[in-house]
Protein backbone atom coordinates (compact mmCIF):
# COMPACT_ATOMS: atom_id res chain seq x y z
CA UNK A 1 0.00 0.00 0.00
CA UNK A 2 1.59 3.66 -1.17
CA UNK A 3 1.89 6.36 1.23
CA UNK A 4 -0.82 8.30 -0.37
CA UNK A 5 -3.05 4.95 -0.16
CA UNK A 6 -2.58 5.16 3.73
CA UNK A 7 -3.00 8.75 4.28
CA UNK A 8 -6.30 8.26 2.49
CA UNK A 9 -7.65 6.22 4.71
CA UNK A 10 -7.84 8.35 7.17
CA UNK A 11 -10.23 10.23 5.23
CA UNK A 12 -11.90 7.08 5.52
CA UNK A 13 -12.65 6.92 8.96
CA UNK A 14 -14.83 10.27 9.12
CA UNK A 15 -19.20 9.85 9.28
CA UNK A 16 -22.01 10.73 10.51
CA UNK A 17 -21.54 8.36 13.32
CA UNK A 18 -17.65 9.60 13.67
CA UNK A 19 -17.28 13.34 12.80
CA UNK A 20 -14.48 13.88 14.85
CA UNK A 21 -11.26 11.93 15.32
CA UNK A 22 -8.24 12.01 17.53
CA UNK A 23 -4.96 11.01 17.41
CA UNK A 24 -5.48 8.28 19.77
CA UNK A 25 -8.33 6.78 18.10
CA UNK A 26 -6.93 7.30 14.77
CA UNK A 27 -4.18 5.46 14.96
CA UNK A 28 -6.09 2.27 16.81
CA UNK A 29 -8.05 2.51 13.88
CA UNK A 30 -5.65 2.32 11.37
CA UNK A 31 -3.89 -0.27 13.71
CA UNK A 32 -0.72 1.97 13.22
CA UNK A 33 1.46 3.80 15.22
CA UNK A 34 1.00 7.29 16.66
CA UNK A 35 3.59 9.00 14.92
CA UNK A 36 2.90 7.29 11.31
CA UNK A 37 -0.51 8.87 11.63
CA UNK A 38 0.65 12.12 12.71
CA UNK A 39 2.27 12.93 9.67
CA UNK A 40 -0.72 11.62 7.69
CA UNK A 41 -3.31 14.04 9.90
CA UNK A 42 -0.32 16.88 9.45
CA UNK A 43 -0.48 16.67 5.41
CA UNK A 44 -3.99 16.50 4.93
CA UNK A 45 -4.59 19.80 7.09
CA UNK A 46 -1.79 21.23 5.40
CA UNK A 47 -4.05 20.57 2.27
CA UNK A 48 -7.20 21.87 3.71
CA UNK A 49 -8.59 17.93 3.88
CA UNK A 50 -8.97 18.68 7.63
CA UNK A 51 -8.87 20.93 9.99
CA UNK A 52 -7.89 20.22 14.22
CA UNK A 53 -10.38 21.88 16.53
CA UNK A 54 -8.07 24.70 19.05
CA UNK A 55 -9.73 22.56 22.21
CA UNK A 56 -10.21 19.12 21.91
CA UNK A 57 -7.19 18.58 19.15
CA UNK A 58 -9.24 16.21 17.72
CA UNK A 59 -9.26 16.50 13.97
CA UNK A 60 -12.72 16.96 11.42
CA UNK A 61 -13.52 17.06 7.96
CA UNK A 62 -11.64 20.73 6.69
CA UNK A 63 -12.92 23.04 3.14
CA UNK A 64 -11.03 21.26 0.63
CA UNK A 65 -13.76 17.87 1.08
CA UNK A 66 -16.08 20.43 0.96
CA UNK A 67 -14.97 22.01 -2.31
CA UNK A 68 -14.51 18.59 -3.92
CA UNK A 69 -18.24 17.38 -3.16
CA UNK A 70 -19.25 20.67 -4.66
CA UNK A 71 -17.01 19.72 -8.03
CA UNK A 72 -18.27 16.59 -7.89
CA UNK A 73 -22.21 16.91 -7.23
CA UNK A 74 -22.09 19.74 -10.26
CA UNK A 75 -20.20 17.57 -12.76
CA UNK A 76 -21.22 14.23 -11.61
CA UNK A 77 -24.36 14.25 -9.97
CA UNK A 78 -25.24 11.27 -7.55
CA UNK A 79 -28.18 10.85 -9.23
CA UNK A 80 -26.66 10.50 -12.31
CA UNK A 81 -23.88 7.90 -10.57
CA UNK A 82 -26.63 5.85 -9.36
CA UNK A 83 -28.40 5.07 -12.76
CA UNK A 84 -25.17 4.57 -14.71
CA UNK A 85 -24.86 1.71 -12.20
CA UNK A 86 -28.33 0.77 -12.66
CA UNK A 87 -28.30 0.77 -16.67
CA UNK A 88 -24.72 -1.57 -16.52
CA UNK A 89 -26.16 -3.69 -14.05
CA UNK A 90 -29.40 -4.44 -16.50
CA UNK A 91 -27.08 -4.21 -19.11
CA UNK A 92 -25.15 -7.28 -17.25
CA UNK A 93 -28.34 -9.12 -16.24
CA UNK A 94 -31.00 -8.45 -19.71
CA UNK A 95 -33.81 -7.95 -16.89
CA UNK A 96 -35.35 -4.99 -15.17
CA UNK A 97 -33.38 -3.19 -12.39
CA UNK A 98 -35.07 -1.03 -9.75
CA UNK A 99 -33.67 1.05 -6.61
CA UNK A 100 -36.25 1.74 -3.67
CA UNK A 101 -35.55 3.21 -0.23
CA UNK A 102 -37.21 3.16 2.71
CA UNK A 103 -40.49 5.15 3.87
CA UNK A 104 -42.21 3.86 6.74
CA UNK A 105 -42.58 0.39 7.10
CA UNK A 106 -42.44 -0.13 3.12
CA UNK A 107 -40.23 1.20 0.38
CA UNK A 108 -40.53 3.63 -1.95
CA UNK A 109 -39.27 3.61 -6.07
CA UNK A 110 -36.58 5.91 -6.30
CA UNK A 111 -35.49 5.07 -10.14
CA UNK A 112 -36.18 1.53 -12.52
CA UNK A 113 -34.35 1.28 -15.71
CA UNK A 114 -35.94 -1.30 -17.67
CA UNK A 115 -34.28 -3.68 -20.37
CA UNK A 116 -34.30 -3.00 -23.88
CA UNK A 117 -33.35 -6.66 -24.93
CA UNK A 118 -36.43 -8.68 -24.19
CA UNK A 119 -39.56 -8.92 -25.58
CA UNK A 120 -40.93 -10.13 -22.13
CA UNK A 121 -40.03 -8.18 -19.30
CA UNK A 122 -40.78 -7.34 -15.75
CA UNK A 123 -42.81 -3.73 -15.48
CA UNK A 124 -42.35 -1.91 -12.32
CA UNK A 125 -44.53 1.09 -10.98
CA UNK A 126 -42.35 3.73 -9.29
CA UNK A 127 -45.24 4.91 -7.27
CA UNK A 128 -46.21 1.74 -5.91
CA UNK A 129 -44.77 0.95 -2.00
CA UNK A 130 -42.95 -2.31 -1.70
CA UNK A 131 -44.02 -4.33 1.08
CA UNK A 132 -41.13 -5.34 3.65
CA UNK A 133 -42.23 -8.96 4.05
CA UNK A 134 -43.24 -9.72 0.61
CA UNK A 135 -40.53 -8.47 -1.64
CA UNK A 136 -36.76 -9.11 -2.28
CA UNK A 137 -35.90 -5.50 -1.60
CA UNK A 138 -37.43 -5.76 1.83
CA UNK A 139 -35.97 -8.57 2.72
CA UNK A 140 -32.15 -7.44 1.92
CA UNK A 141 -32.96 -4.18 3.96
CA UNK A 142 -34.49 -5.90 6.76
CA UNK A 143 -31.62 -8.23 6.81
CA UNK A 144 -29.19 -5.33 7.56
CA UNK A 145 -31.28 -3.74 10.49
CA UNK A 146 -30.42 -4.75 14.43
CA UNK A 147 -32.68 -7.82 14.73
CA UNK A 148 -35.04 -6.08 17.65
CA UNK A 149 -35.88 -2.87 14.72
CA UNK A 150 -35.98 -5.70 12.42
CA UNK A 151 -39.02 -7.86 13.35
CA UNK A 152 -40.68 -4.22 14.74
CA UNK A 153 -40.70 -3.50 10.98
CA UNK A 154 -41.66 -6.88 9.85
CA UNK A 155 -44.60 -7.04 12.34
CA UNK A 156 -45.92 -3.45 11.11
CA UNK A 157 -45.42 -4.47 7.43
CA UNK A 158 -47.59 -7.66 7.88
CA UNK A 159 -49.98 -5.81 9.59
CA UNK A 160 -50.53 -2.57 6.86
CA UNK A 161 -50.35 -5.28 3.98
CA UNK A 162 -51.76 -8.66 3.70
CA UNK A 163 -49.84 -11.36 3.20
CA UNK A 164 -50.05 -14.17 0.82
CA UNK A 165 -50.31 -18.50 1.18
CA UNK A 166 -46.92 -19.40 3.07
CA UNK A 167 -45.35 -16.36 3.46
CA UNK A 168 -45.55 -16.24 7.69
CA UNK A 169 -43.23 -14.17 10.45
CA UNK A 170 -41.27 -17.12 11.04
CA UNK A 171 -40.64 -17.84 6.87
CA UNK A 172 -39.73 -14.49 6.11
CA UNK A 173 -37.60 -14.10 9.38
CA UNK A 174 -35.48 -17.41 7.90
CA UNK A 175 -35.14 -15.54 4.51
CA UNK A 176 -33.59 -12.75 6.22
CA UNK A 177 -31.08 -14.75 7.91
CA UNK A 178 -30.28 -16.23 4.40
CA UNK A 179 -29.98 -12.78 2.76
CA UNK A 180 -27.89 -11.74 5.51
CA UNK A 181 -25.42 -14.64 5.07
CA UNK A 182 -25.50 -14.52 1.23
CA UNK A 183 -25.18 -10.31 0.87
CA UNK A 184 -28.32 -11.14 -1.22
CA UNK A 185 -32.09 -12.01 -0.82
CA UNK A 186 -34.82 -14.05 -3.30
CA UNK A 187 -38.30 -13.48 -3.52
CA UNK A 188 -39.94 -16.22 -5.66
CA UNK A 189 -43.49 -14.85 -6.98
CA UNK A 190 -44.30 -13.56 -2.79
CA UNK A 191 -44.99 -9.87 -4.32
CA UNK A 192 -46.27 -10.78 -7.94
CA UNK A 193 -47.05 -14.20 -8.91
CA UNK A 194 -44.86 -14.80 -12.36
CA UNK A 195 -41.89 -12.87 -11.03
CA UNK A 196 -38.59 -13.38 -8.89
CA UNK A 197 -37.26 -10.79 -7.24
CA UNK A 198 -33.67 -10.35 -6.40
CA UNK A 199 -32.22 -7.84 -4.25
CA UNK A 200 -29.23 -6.54 -2.54
CA UNK A 201 -29.05 -4.43 0.70
CA UNK A 202 -27.70 -0.15 0.10
CA UNK A 203 -26.61 2.02 2.60
CA UNK A 204 -26.19 5.42 3.88
CA UNK A 205 -23.37 7.58 4.51
CA UNK A 206 -24.21 6.97 8.11
CA UNK A 207 -23.63 3.35 7.24
CA UNK A 208 -26.81 2.20 8.24
CA UNK A 209 -29.20 0.51 5.49
CA UNK A 210 -31.44 2.99 3.74
CA UNK A 211 -33.28 0.76 1.09
CA UNK A 212 -32.20 -1.93 -1.63
CA UNK A 213 -31.20 -2.11 -5.33
CA UNK A 214 -33.30 -5.39 -6.82
CA UNK A 215 -33.40 -7.21 -10.29
CA UNK A 216 -36.71 -8.45 -10.83
CA UNK A 217 -37.32 -11.61 -13.55
CA UNK A 218 -40.30 -13.37 -15.09
CA UNK A 219 -40.61 -16.84 -13.20
CA UNK A 220 -40.45 -18.15 -16.79
CA UNK A 221 -36.69 -17.76 -16.93
CA UNK A 222 -35.57 -18.20 -13.36
CA UNK A 223 -33.59 -21.17 -12.25
CA UNK A 224 -30.32 -21.81 -9.94
CA UNK A 225 -27.87 -20.98 -12.91
CA UNK A 226 -29.90 -17.58 -13.51
CA UNK A 227 -29.83 -16.91 -9.30
CA UNK A 228 -25.81 -17.63 -9.78
CA UNK A 229 -25.26 -14.77 -12.61
CA UNK A 230 -27.68 -12.35 -11.61
CA UNK A 231 -26.05 -12.41 -7.81
CA UNK A 232 -22.51 -11.93 -9.69
CA UNK A 233 -23.54 -8.41 -10.94
CA UNK A 234 -25.85 -7.30 -8.30
CA UNK A 235 -24.29 -7.71 -5.45
CA UNK A 236 -21.18 -5.37 -6.50
CA UNK A 237 -23.42 -3.10 -7.73
CA UNK A 238 -24.93 -2.42 -4.29
CA UNK A 239 -21.69 -1.85 -3.45
CA UNK A 240 -21.57 0.55 -5.50
CA UNK A 241 -24.15 2.53 -5.49
CA UNK A 242 -23.55 2.56 -1.38
CA UNK A 243 -20.27 4.05 -1.91
CA UNK A 244 -21.62 6.46 -4.46
CA UNK A 245 -23.97 7.48 -1.19
CA UNK A 246 -21.10 7.87 0.88
CA UNK A 247 -21.28 4.58 2.41
CA UNK A 248 -18.43 3.51 4.83
CA UNK A 249 -15.96 0.44 2.96
CA UNK A 250 -16.83 -2.01 5.66
CA UNK A 251 -20.94 -1.48 4.81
Amino acid sequence: MSTVDKALEVLGLFSERRPSVGLSEAARLLRRDKSTVQRYLAALENQGFLEQDALSRAYHLGPAVTRLSVVREITYPIETAVKNVMTKLVQDTSETVHLSHLQGVGLSSVGVVETAVRNTRVYIDPSEILPLHLTASGIAYLAQEPQEKALKLLQQSFAKTSSVEGVTLESASALMRFAKTRGYSVADCTFDYDVVGMAAPVFASSGEPCGAVAVATPKSRFDSETEVRIATFLVPASHKISRIYGAPKDT
